[in-house]
């Protein structure tokens, strides 16, 4: 009978556990969660803008996607986001290895921005509601070499220091 009671407390404690350390994406400007600051390796430190800028920042797996999360060492704040797992797929079906039109339909070049040594345009965001819920992710992309007006996408990012109008 006491080894049952012990038994089925163990249980609880275990699921409540569990239940706390569920990982998921954070959002930028959330509070970097514990099992993130856990998977950062040594002072690991990664640039999170063209000015140079460098977030301390861990890469994980969440959902059995890769990605890597910076944030701001005064704050805990998130700062940053990116993924380049060829395994997710934006709602629209966006993924890594994709092709988007960098002109309009009448060749007007779409407007963009360059990022990281990236191309990053409010027009090309998208989500992934099973994933990281309602934040909009920017494709990352590279102009294709053979055919100038499209851009293949390298990865998805997320960004307090990337400035687009949406």
């Amino acid at each position: 009978m006491v080894h049952g009671l012990i038994s089925a407390l163990l249980l609880v404690l275990c699921a409540s556990q569990a239940v706390v350390q569920k990982e998921y994406v954070p959002q930028l400007g959330s509070k970097i969660p514990p099992y993130i600051l856990k998977a950062r390796t040594d002072s690991r430190r990664c640039l999170t803008d063209d000015a140079g800028h460098r977030d301390p920042c861990a890469s994980v797996a969440i959902q059995k996607k890769r990605f890597t999360i910076a944030w701001d060492a005064k704050t805990n704040e998130v700062t940053y986001l990116f993924t380049d797992d060829p395994d997710l797929v934006m709602d629209s079906e966006l993924g890594v290895g994709g092709s988007c039109r960098l002109v309009e339909q009448d060749g007007k070049p779409i407007e963009t921005f360059h990022y990281m040594g990236w191309l990053v345009t409010s027009v090309w965001t998208d989500m992934a509601k099973e994933v990281s819920g309602d934040a909009y992710w920017y494709a990352a992309l590279r102009r294709d070499a053979a055919h100038a007006d499209y851009g293949t996408i390298v990865g998805f990012v997320q960004s307090r220091y990337l400035k687009l109008v949406r």
